[in-house]
């Protein structure tokens, strides 16, 4: 199994506050039924940056020279699909604030990053930069932190779990074993609520956790993806619509 899935896509626990940092940030977050931008939500809001600004992007450790311009090349490549800048800089002011030095791999939901203390990181990219799948890693955690969910996770994604061998794995296993209630969050929820609009399943989006024949039901199984599908930049074209 490959490391991505060690991704924990970290959400703010009270909504009331995460909501109120979403509007703050972006009242289009609020969300209507018409209009043109369309946005995917978790409890009836959306957590997206405000179009066409600047997020400063902050390292807080200070990684090397080469680690550090790895992950930027990596970031950079959602960039010709929104409408935003990144801004990279070597201090603790950042709307997103990368540690290189934890041993996992998460990020805290679009604006939720805006509830952290601004001397905790909002991303942690403990990928290590000679790993095989480090470029996929920081693309799928940026993904995060743009407001983009887990597409295995998505309401129409019909994955054929095994859930007890599923639950068995993660526990089980050596490296960051993960309790139910994490194996539950991380890859059995669905983000569908009354009012999400989305895109359609993609089973190529580079949100989109591999999953093992050996933990699925039948022959299902999907590889790692290690490119930004098409309907990945659909998404957030419509996310950021220039």
């Amino acid at each position: 199994m490959n490391d991505l899935l060690d991704c924990q896509l970290i959400q703010w626990p009270d909504d009331q506050a995460a909501y109120t940092a979403a509007i703050n940030e972006n009242p289009a977050n609020a969300g209507t039924s018409s209009g043109t931008r369309r946005k995917r939500s978790i409890v009836h809001y959306s957590k997206l940056w405000a179009n066409g600004r600047t997020l400063k992007v902050a390292f807080m450790d200070s990684p090397d020279t080469d680690h550090k311009n790895r992950i930027i090349a990596a970031a950079r490549q959602w960039l010709p699909y929104i409408n935003l800048k990144f801004e990279f800089v070597d201090d603790l002011k950042g709307d997103i604030r990368i540690a290189t030095k934890n041993n996992n791999n998460s990020s805290m939901l679009g604006t939720d990053a805006l509830l952290i203390h601004p001397d905790h990181p909002t991303m942690n990219l403990g990928v290590k930069p000679e790993h095989e799948d480090f470029e996929v890693i920081v693309i799928h955690e940026f993904g995060h932190a743009l407001g983009a969910m887990h597409e295995h996770q998505h309401p129409k994604a019909n994955i054929p779990w095994d859930k007890p061998k599923v639950y068995e794995f993660y526990r089980t296993r050596e490296m960051n074993p993960l309790t139910e209630e994490q194996v539950d969050r991380n890859l059995f929820a669905s983000f569908d609520t009354l009012d999400a609009i989305y895109t359609s399943y993609d089973r190529k989006s580079i949100m989109h956790h591999p999953v093992a024949n050996t933990l699925t039901v039948g022959n299902w199984e999907v590889p790692i993806n290690r490119r930004i599908s098409r309907k990945d930049k659909r998404l957030m074209r419509l996310l950021y619509p220039k």
